[in-house]
């Protein structure tokens, strides 16, 4: 039985490439002898320290710890998942080192958002990037990826120029064709890139959806990030035009626009619920009548829109960057990103129950089969072979 480690970067936050992790390690233990290495951002303990370590984009102490993981585990491959900022990118200099083979795998667009000092080589002449959703308003020379912080921006600067340089000659993995035609065509060697999608682990359910006082199939929900580049003013500005619509709007998660669209929209029928427990979440789209996102940003692989299909429930999405991949063809609640007028007549047409019900099967069979868990372990076994 092949050995494997995998490492992963929690975030502050936990975020959609957390939980993806957690169920890939769930998938491979049961097939392999995997380890895990885990670093996390949610505690700086000497500040003098990390900012050493972000400027040189190696941290000694994340080092030692993989070099001990190595000499005792002695993996046959390592699984590479977030970096930033807490492994670092000097864990490739370990790995290099111990002559051990590793992958890594893409979850977002970051590696390339953050590889230039200025903002209009980061747009290269768009007026948005859609793999950020940084916009040519956001700042007026600089390539300010994170909006609050210059300090952060400039760090996230040097480590993405790293570590795109190592990318483009290492092995690559990949959510979606999408994903992997967009490297190719930025000048990335297709042999080294393989595309393979996260396992979907469903978990528990929370027993009290009671508490939230509504009946099943009483609502859409959308559930993520309250922001502008996932498109949720325009959402909630699109529903709101819709007369005679039965169903309510829940929203779950915050975001830089919670506060403001809270203040301005939330009624008897548009909910904002905040943030909440996953499976909380999960009892939330159990229970929907239909999920909604209105992203503008190329997404990997989204996963509240993978859960649903996996729990029969339809899904309203945008055609944008590799969504459709996860979806059947010619879906009738696909529509154009960034068109207020397509995803309003999307929404209309979740008046049809029956074609709600029918393309819900749909999306489940597709899935069953195209990214069951069996063609899962048969790509996975073809990278690491």
């Amino acid at each position: 039985m092949k050995k494997i480690l995998m490492i992963h970067t929690t975030y502050r936050l936990t975020g959609g490439e957390d939980v993806a992790f957690n169920n890939e390690v769930k998938v491979l233990k049961n097939n392999f002898n995997v380890e895990v290495m885990k670093y996390s951002n949610k505690k700086i303990s000497n500040i003098f320290k990390q900012f050493i370590y972000f400027l040189t984009n190696n941290n000694r102490d994340s080092q030692k710890k993989l070099e001990k993981k190595l000499i005792k585990f002695k993996p046959d491959i390592v699984y590479v998942h977030n970096t930033w900022f807490k492994a670092s990118l000097g864990i490739f200099k370990e790995l290099n080192n111990s002559d051990i083979d590793f992958v890594i795998k893409l979850h977002n667009y970051r590696f390339d958002c953050g590889k230039s000092f200025f903002k209009y080589t980061h747009l290269n002449g768009r007026k948005r990037c859609d793999g950020c959703g940084f916009n040519d308003k956001d700042n007026l020379f600089f390539n300010k990826y994170f909006k609050e912080s210059y300090i952060k921006s400039l760090f996230l600067i040097i480590y993405s120029k790293k570590y795109y340089k190592l990318l483009k000659k290492s092995k690559i993995v990949t959510l979606s064709e999408f994903q992997k035609n967009f490297l190719v065509e930025s000048g990335f060697e297709s042999k080294l890139i393989n595309t393979l999608h996260n396992p979907i682990s469903i978990g528990k359910i929370s027993k009290n959806f009671n508490y939230y006082e509504l009946k099943p199939k009483s609502y859409i929900i959308y559930a993520g990030l309250i922001s502008e580049a996932k498109g949720s003013k325009t959402l909630i500005e699109t529903y709101s035009l819709l007369k005679n619509f039965e169903k309510k709007l829940v929203l779950v998660g915050e975001g830089p626009l919670y506060s403001e669209l809270k203040k301005k929209f939330e009624n008897k029928n548009i909910i904002f619920f905040g943030k909440l427990d996953n499976e909380e979440v999960i009892s939330l789209i159990q229970n929907a009548y239909s999920v909604v996102t209105n992203t503008n940003l190329y997404e990997g692989q989204p996963t509240l829109l993978f859960e649903a299909s996996k729990m029969k429930i339809n899904s309203v999405y945008p055609n944008n960057g590799g969504i459709s991949e996860f979806f059947p063809d010619n879906n009738p609640f696909c529509f154009k990103p960034n068109s207020r007028e397509d995803l309003y007549h999307k929404l209309i047409l979740l008046n049809d129950s029956k074609l709600v019900q029918n393309q819900s099967i749909k999306n489940y069979e597709f899935i069953e089969e195209v990214y069951s868990s069996e063609s899962y372990l048969n790509k996975f076994e073809k990278i690491i072979n």
